[in-house]
């Protein structure tokens, strides 16, 4: 006979039987395995004889109500000679730990229900990494290119009197571009992508922008981390490069 315990909780021998597993993976953007969730519902029976009967069965369903009121357990179940199989969720390889979904609950209570034998249904569930901490789960890039391609630069004038006009104010002009995009992973601190073209960054204050987020959290854990990053470069040649592609 089996057992299925949940922390330092135990049912009765052959109490608990599973309704259904369900396992599922979460994809990144970038179509990469990353979160397995693991659902379990579950159904069991308690059942008590003599004279207390249902003080007895009462007192169980108090108990069973009492360990899962509480998320943060590993739950299992365990062969009859005691050992764990196959059907565990670890509580220290869940996201922010194994939560109660399906609090203890009952369908329709008539006859000797709760008086002699009580069904009731729970469910518990648990996500866990399977992608490394280097797995790239998000990647863009963007170059801009916005200049006049080197040649005259114009400015319109307006004169005290008759029509405005266009006059060239230079013979050549620089070439610019920019370079932004974001990259995200489970390593913090993940670091932003190469420059382009280093040896024509602008020399402003705002030529380099590097930009991390806070992770989102599940239940307390951080599950990804990103940086965004914008370049500036101008140039008196046309720049001669092409965007990166990762995924």
């Amino acid at each position: 006979m089996t057992v299925f315990y949940y922390g330092g909780f135990s049912h009765p021998h052959a109490e608990v039987a599973f309704a259904g597993i369900q396992r599922t993976i979460r994809f990144s953007e970038t179509q990469r395995e990353n979160i397995l969730r693991e659902s379990w519902q579950l159904r069991g029976k308690i059942v008590r004889q003599g004279p207390n009967s249902q003080r007895l069965v009462l007192a169980a369903l108090d108990e069973i109500r009492q360990a899962y009121s509480r998320h943060g357990q590993s739950a299992g179940l365990l062969d009859p000679e005691g050992n764990q199989t196959p059907f565990l969720l670890d509580n220290s390889k869940a996201i922010g730990g194994v939560i109660v979904t399906n609090p203890v609950s009952h369908g329709e209570l008539s006859g000797s229900e709760t008086v002699t034998y009580l069904h009731y249904t729970f469910g518990l569930q648990m996500e866990s990494f399977v992608s490394g901490p280097d797995t790239l789960l998000a990647y863009s890039e963007q170059v801009t290119f916005s200049d006049n391609r080197g040649g005259p630069l114009q400015v319109g004038r307006v004169p005290v009197s008759g029509l405005p006009i266009v006059q060239n104010v230079t013979t050549n002009s620089f070439y610019y571009a920019t370079q932004s995009g974001s990259l995200t992973t489970r390593t913090p601190q993940p670091q932003p992508e190469a420059m382009l073209f280093p040896g024509a960054l602008m020399g402003d204050p705002h030529s380099r922008i590097v930009t991390w987020s806070s992770p989102p959290m599940q239940r307390g854990v951080p599950t990804e981390y990103t940086v965004n990053w914008v370049y500036k470069f101008r140039s008196v040649a046309p720049f001669n490069g092409q965007v990166h592609s990762r995924g």
